[in-house]
């Protein structure tokens, strides 16, 4: 599945994740709402003049391709062995 990360007030995608897999952890050690991860993959993590990897303190919108939308910070943000970007969003909420 694909999805897109917005910043508030920016009408463009500022990354476009190729594959993304979302994570619901069913243990109590994280609080409820906060138990959801999305794991990424992507060849450009940014889409436009923003780098995604200076606004991890900011909270952002993923959209999945499916329609889901939430709001979600970057937790971690690195490079595999191909070059590629991979990372995690902690989502903030539920995915609605």
């Amino acid at each position: 599945m694909k999805a897109m990360l917005y910043l508030d007030q920016v009408v463009e995608p500022v990354a476009v994740l190729d594959d993304v897999k979302i994570v619901e952890f069913g243990s109590d050690n994280h609080p409820e709402g906060h138990r959801t991860r999305i794991y990424y993959h992507t060849s450009n993590l940014n889409a436009g003049k923003t780098m995604v990897e200076l606004h991890r303190d900011r909270k952002m919108t993923v959209k999945l391709e499916d329609g889901r939308s939430a709001s979600a910070l970057i937790t971690h943000a690195s490079l595999d062995a191909s070059g590629r970007f991979v990372g995690v969003l902690r989502v903030l909420g539920p995915l609605a």
